[in-house]
C-alpha cells in the first residue's frame, strides 16, 4: 500500500532539509522574531529549574544531538527511502483474516475437514435477475452461460456451474426470479483478492439483466478498497487541519511545518517495516489504521511539544543550551510518553489472535518510529534552525493563538492564562467542584456493563456495497443460503464406509445425532448424509446407501460421488443451522450445545468449525487474556511514572485520570455503536454488537496517550515544584503553562481520530469517534478538574516517596532529585 502521505511526506521532509540547511543560524536578532542569544563564551540567563539541563541521559543526548545536526536528518530521510525501497521489494501481504485462534477446536475441526474432504475451492458468485421471473427457464439458462462464458478462458478459473448444469433447486431463488453461477478458482484466496476486480470486469452484462458479482474475494476487494478510501480520506482531513492548529500554536510557518515533517518520516518507516513484517508473520490490514492513528497523532503532538519548549528556551539560551535543555525536559517527557503508549500497546501481543498481536506489533513500531525521529532528527533540525524557528510569521488575531508568540507577553503570562485561572478556581474548592464531574464520568461509563461482542464476521459488520449486497440476496432468497452453520466433525476409529455402502449401525447412529442437534433451542436446520439428492425420495435413498457400491444400480451410480461429500475415510460431517446470528453470544450459545452432546455411537471424538465456532473459541480465548492485557498496561505503566516523578501516589492518581476518561468513552461506543444512538447523524447501520478487538484496542492505546499529556503536564508542574516549593502554586502555574500547548495537542488528536470516525467501515469508525472523544475529555475535564482537584487534596504526600527510593530512582536520570519541602 502507497498512499499520498508517503510520496507527500519524503518532499515534505526534504523541503524542510532544505530549509535547516541554508546556512548556519544567526546569531543577531531578527526583527519581529525572539532575540537569538550569542553563542560566544560568557553567562547566559538561566531560569530557576537550571540544574536540570545538565545532567542525565537525554541532557546528554541532547548534547550530542546539536553536535551531529548536520548529518541527522539527512542520515533520518535515508533510512525513510531505504525501508520504502526495501519494503516495495520484500513486503508481505496484510492479512484479511487473523482473528481464528491457532490450536482451537474450531481451528482443528477446519483442519481435519480440509484434511479428509479437501481444502474448499475458493469461489465467485455471479447473481442474475431475469426480468421475465423465470431464471430457471433454458432461454435464460442460455443467457447466464454466454454471460460467464469470457471467464471460461481465464487461467485461474477451473470450473463454471450454472442451474443448467446440475439442475439443484438451491441455484434458483424462492419467487424463481434469480439464479447464479458458481465460479470455482484454482488459487487461494488472496491471490483470488487481488484477481478479483479483473474477473469481474469480464462477465457480461445483457440488457435489462441485473447482473451482481459477489462472493468471498470480491467482498474482500472492496473491503480493501474501502479501508485504503478511507485512509486517505482521513489524512486529507486531518493534516490540513492539523496544520491549522499548530500555525495557532506556533504563528510561524517553519515552527509549524516541523511536525508535519517529523510526521512524514515517522510514519512512512513505520508502514514500510510493517509490510516487511507482514512477510513473516501474520499481520491484520488493520494494522494500517491503527499505525496511522498513533503515527499522525503522535508524531504531531510529540513534535509540537518539543518545537514549543525550544522556542520557549531561545527566550534566554544560546541555541545549544536550549537543544540541550529541551531535551533534558521534554525529551525525556516524550520519551517516558512514548514508553507507556508502547507498554499499552504491547499489551495486544498477549492475545492468541493473530490480528491482534499484529495490532499490537504494528503500534509498537509506529511508537518507535515515532521516538526515533522525534527525540534525533528533531532537535538536530531545531540546532540548525536556531532563531528562524520563528520565520515566516503569520497574522492571528489573539483570539485564535493557542500559545503566546510575542516573548514579552509570553514571559508575562507564564503559567498563567485561562487553564490556569480554572485550576485555581478549582483548588479553591476541590471536593465541590470534582465530586459532580466524577459522578458524571462514572454514569457515562455504565452503558458499556450492557457490551455485546463479536469477531466481526457478520454481513452487518461490513460497509456498504454491492458484493455485500449480492451476499444479502443469496441469503435471504435462495435456500440453503441463509445464515452460517455449524459445521460438526464426526471422528470414527475406523473408516465409516465400508465398500463405499454406510452400513445399518451408522445409519441409526447418524439418525440419532441428527434428532439430537435437531432437538436443541436455535437449530433449525440439521444437513447430514441421510439427506437424499434432489429428485430422490428419501426411503430409496436410505436402501441405496447401505447397499454396497458394486451391487447398486446403474441409475443410482450417483450415489458415490454424494456420499463422498459427506464421508471420508474416518469422518463424517454434518451441517447445523441456527436461528441465531453466527458471530453473536446467542450463536456462541448453540455452539456451547452442540459441543456438549455426546458423539454419536461408534465414533472417538466430535469437533465444530465454522464462524459461529470461531466465534466462541475467539471470545474464550479473548476474555481469558484482558486481565493478563490490563495487569500489563497498569502495571508497568504505574512503574515507569514512578521512576519518572520518583512519587508513590502520582503513578496512582494517573491511572486513576486514565481509566476515568476511558470509561466515559467505553460507555458512548456502546450507547452509540451498539445500540444505534446517532446512528443517522454518523451515517451507519448498528449490528447489535461490538468487535471485540475494538474496546481493548482503545484501553491500549488511550492508556497510553493520557498518559502523554499526564506526563507532559505532570514535568512542568514538578519543575514549578523544585523551583518554588509550593504544590498548589506548582500545580496552577504547571497547568497554566502547558495550557496552550496540551490544547493544540488534544486538538490534533482529536483531528485525527475524528477523521476516522467518517470512514464507510463502521469498526474504524467507532474507533475514531470513541478515542477522539476520550482524548477531548481527558484534555479537558480531568485535566482542568480532576487533576488540580486531586493533587490540592493530596497535597504534599503528591511527591512523597522514601528517601532511599528517591536517591535510587535519581541515579537513573529519569528523576530531578528530591523535592524541597511543601508549603501547600
Amino acid at each position: 500500500m502507497r498512499r499520498p502521505l508517503i510520496a507527500g511526506g519524503i518532499v515534505a521532509a526534504l523541503a524542510g532539509l532544505w530549509l535547516a540547511l541554508r546556512g548556519r543560524s544567526p546569531a543577531v536578532d531578527v526583527p519581529g522574531e525572539f532575540p537569538a542569544v550569542d553563542p560566544a563564551p560568557g553567562p547566559v540567563l538561566r531560569g530557576p529549574d537550571d540544574r536540570i539541563a545538565h545532567n542525565g541521559i537525554f541532557a546528554a543526548l541532547g548534547r550530542g544531538t546539536y553536535r551531529a545536526r548536520r548529518w541527522l536528518p539527512i542520515v533520518g530521510l535515508l533510512v525513510v527511502v531505504a525501508l520504502n525501497v526495501w519494503s516495495a521489494t520484500a513486503s508481505g501481504r496484510l492479512s484479511q483474516g487473523g482473528w481464528q485462534v491457532p490450536g482451537s477446536e474450531a481451528a482443528a475441526a477446519e483442519a481435519l475437514l480440509a484434511d479428509r474432504f479437501g481444502e474448499q475451492a475458493t469461489s465467485m458468485i455471479v447473481l442474475f435477475t431475469d426480468p421475465g421471473g423465470d431464471a430457471a427457464s433454458p432461454a435464460f439458462q442460455e443467457v447466464v452461460a454466454g454471460a460467464v462464458a469470457p471467464l471460461a478462458g481465464e487461467p485461474i478459473v477451473d470450473d463454471i456451474i450454472t442451474y443448467a448444469e446440475v439442475d439443484d433447486a438451491s441455484f434458483v431463488s424462492r419467487d424463481g426470479d434469480k439464479t447464479f453461477a458458481l465460479v470455482r478458482l484454482n488459487e487461494e484466496l488472496d491471490d483470488a483478492v487481488d484477481d478479483a476486480e479483473h474477473l469481474a470486469s469480464l462477465v457480461d452484462r445483457p440488457e435489462g439483466v441485473d447482473v451482481t458479482v459477489t462472493g468471498i474475494p470480491i467482498v474482500q476487494h472492496e473491503f480493501n478498497e474501502a479501508v485504503e478510501r478511507d485512509l486517505v480520506q482521513a489524512e486529507l482531513i486531518s493534516l490540513p487541519i492539523a496544520m491549522l492548529i499548530l500555525l495557532a500554536v506556533f504563528g510561524t510557518v517553519v515552527g509549524a511545518v516541523l511536525p508535519i515533517v517529523i510526521a512524514a518520516l515517522a510514519l512512512p518507516s513505520s508502514m514500510a517495516v510493517i509490510g516487511l513484517l507482514a512477510g513473516v508473520t501474520e499481520m491484520s490490514i488493520f494494522v494500517t489504521n491503527v499505525a496511522t492513528m498513533i503515527g499522525l497523532a503522535l508524531s504531531i503532538d510529540y513534535s509540537l511539544f518539543t518545537v514549543s519548549r525550544f522556542r520557549e528556551e531561545l527566550r534566554h539560551r544560546s541555541v545549544a543550551d536550549a537543544v540541550e535543555h529541551t531535551m533534558a525536559t521534554v525529551g525525556k517527557a516524550v520519551a517516558i510518553s512514548g514508553i507507556a503508549v508502547a507498554i499499552g500497546l504491547s499489551s495486544l501481543t498477549v492475545f492468541e489472535s493473530p490480528a491482534l498481536r499484529s495490532m499490537g506489533i504494528g503500534g509498537v513500531v509506529t511508537v518507535l518510529s515515532t521516538l526515533i525521529f522525534g527525540l534525533t532528527v528533531l532537535p538536530a533540525l531545531l540546532g540548525m534552525l536556531g532563531p528562524r524557528v520563528n520565520r515566516l510569521r503569520v497574522p492571528l488575531p489573539r483570539g485564535l493563538r493557542l500559545a503566546e508568540d510575542d516573548p514579552a507577553a509570553a514571559a508575562a503570562r507564564q503559567g498563567h492564562g485561562v487553564w490556569g485561572r480554572v485550576a485555581g478556581a478549582v483548588m479553591r474548592r476541590p471536593i465541590l467542584i470534582a465530586s459532580p464531574v466524577l459522578i458524571v464520568l462514572i454514569l457515562a461509563g455504565l452503558p458499556f456493563f450492557g457490551i455485546q461482542l463479536s469477531t466481526g464476521g457478520n454481513l452487518d459488520d461490513l460497509p456498504p456495497s454491492d458484493g455485500v449486497a449480492g451476499f444479502r440476496t443469496i441469503g435471504d432468497e435462495f435456500p440453503g443460503g441463509g445464515t452460517d452453520p455449524i459445521e460438526v466433525a464426526v471422528r470414527a476409529e475406523d473408516p465409516i464406509l465400508v465398500d463405499g455402502a454406510l452400513e445399518p449401525a451408522w445409519i441409526e447412529s447418524i439418525d440419532a445425532y441428527v434428532a439430537d442437534l435437531a432437538a436443541l433451542d436455535r437449530i433449525s436446520e440439521v444437513q447430514s448424509v441421510l439427506d437424499p439428492p434432489a429428485g430422490m425420495d428419501a426411503a430409496t435413498y436410505r436402501q441405496l446407501i447401505a447397499l454396497p457400491a458394486d451391487q447398486r444400480p446403474e441409475q443410482a451410480a450417483g450415489i458415490a460421488a454424494w456420499l463422498e461429500q459427506w464421508v471420508a475415510n474416518d469422518v463424517v460431517r454434518f451441517e447445523a443451522f441456527s436461528t441465531a446470528l453466527a458471530d453473536s453470544a446467542a450463536g456462541r450459545e448453540v455452539v456451547d450445545a452442540v459441543r456438549a452432546l455426546p458423539p454419536p455411537d461408534g465414533a472417538s471424538e466430535t469437533l465444530t468449525g465454522g464462524l459461529s465456532s470461531r466465534s466462541r473459541d475467539f471470545m474464550s480465548s479473548f476474555t481469558e487474556s484482558v486481565p493478563a492485557a490490563v495487569a500489563v498496561v497498569v502495571g508497568v505503566t504505574g512503574a515507569v511514572l514512578f521512576l519518572t516523578f520518583g512519587s508513590v501516589f502520582l503513578p496512582l492518581k494517573a491511572v486513576l485520570m486514565s481509566l476515568l476518561s476511558i470509561t466515559a468513552s467505553f460507555g458512548a461506543l456502546v450507547w452509540i455503536f451498539q445500540n444505534g444512538n446517532l446512528s443517522g447523524l454518523l451515517g451507519f447501520d448498528p449490528s447489535g454488537t461490538i468487535i471485540a478487538s475494538t474496546p481493548i484496542l482503545m484501553f491500549a492505546i488511550l492508556f497510553g496517550l493520557s498518559m502523554d499529556y499526564e506526563i507532559f503536564l505532570l514535568s512542568r508542574i514538578r519543575e514549578r515544584y523544585l523551583a518554588t516549593g509550593d504544590n498548589t502554586r506548582a500545580v496552577e502555574e504547571g497547568i497554566g503553562i502547558t495550557g496552550g500547548i496540551i490544547t493544540g495537542a488534544a486538538l490534533i488528536m482529536v483531528a485525527v481520530f475524528g477523521a476516522f470516525a467518517l470512514s464507510s467501515v463502521t469498526v474504524i469508525k467507532s474507533l475514531g469517534f470513541s478515542m477522539a472523544l476520550a482524548v477531548l475529555i481527558d484534555a479537558t475535564v480531568v485535566r482542568g478538574v480532576l487533576v488540580p482537584a486531586f493533587m490540592r487534596v493530596m497535597g504534599s504526600v503528591n511527591w512523597w516517596a522514601p528517601r532511599w527510593v528517591q536517591r535510587g530512582v535519581a541515579r537513573l536520570g529519569l528523576y530531578e532529585g528530591a523535592p524541597q519541602p511543601a508549603r501547600g
